[in-house]
């Protein structure tokens, strides 16, 4: 198979850490799931794609509903992504764990990026990137300041890990990088070919709203 489906996630947050604390982030209960309804959604809508899983809060090293289904439905679970930057950095923290999966990623040609707390309402991204594979986008503030939605993308696997090995994660973090706004920057200074695509057509849970992207 030309791609995979990665899922990173951090399923569990730490209670003790400042975004927790400060309430800006939902509770561990929630998270819990919209997680499995995720990975579900995912899994019922492209049942013979190789799909793996990165989690980085050890959520998965002890017995749960979400462990029961991965291996249960054959998703491949990756263990002992590293978190030591998550926390501070959201990209930082995605940055970390594909360094983890460098060997995974050079498997495929392509990989579909795919953060599971997002619900898919339908397979219209996925879909229309198998019938034509490329590097393939939706964009956030598409007028005023356009940047990449990172929740669901894909990607040529060698790009993902050329940009992966730019990246210094100790200055991306001091400088509060976006990594919405690093990546569309990637490929525009580097002349990579992308296309963008009208919506994911997910939902997208934060603390207090849900929307539909």
């Amino acid at each position: 198979m030309s791609y995979c489906i990665l899922l990173l996630s951090t399923i569990f947050v730490d209670i003790n850490s400042p975004l927790y604390k400060k309430n800006h982030l939902s509770s561990n209960k929630e998270r819990i799931i919209q997680y499995l309804n995720g990975i579900k959604k995912v899994k019922e809508l492209n049942p013979e794609s190789d799909i793996y899983i990165s989690d980085n809060s050890n959520y998965l090293n002890e017995k749960s509903d979400i462990l029961q289904y991965l291996i249960e439905n054959n998703i491949h679970i990756i263990k002992d992504a590293p978190n030591n930057y998550g926390k501070i950095n959201k990209g930082a923290g995605l940055i970390e764990n594909w360094k983890h999966n460098i060997s995974l990623l050079k498997k495929y040609e392509y990989i579909i990026h795919f953060e599971p707390r997002l619900l898919l309402i339908d397979n219209y991204f996925i879909n229309n990137f198998l019938e034509n594979k490329r590097n393939l986008f939706t964009l956030n503030h598409p007028i005023l300041m356009p940047h990449f939605n990172t929740g669901l993308f894909t990607i040529k696997s060698d790009i993902l890990i050329n940009y992966i090995n730019t990246i210094k994660i100790n200055v991306f973090c001091n400088n509060s990088i976006s990594i919405e706004n690093d990546l569309i920057n990637y490929f525009k200074n580097n002349n990579i070919s992308y296309h963008i695509l009208d919506k994911l057509n997910v939902y997208w849970f934060d603390k207090y709203e849900t929307n539909k992207i």
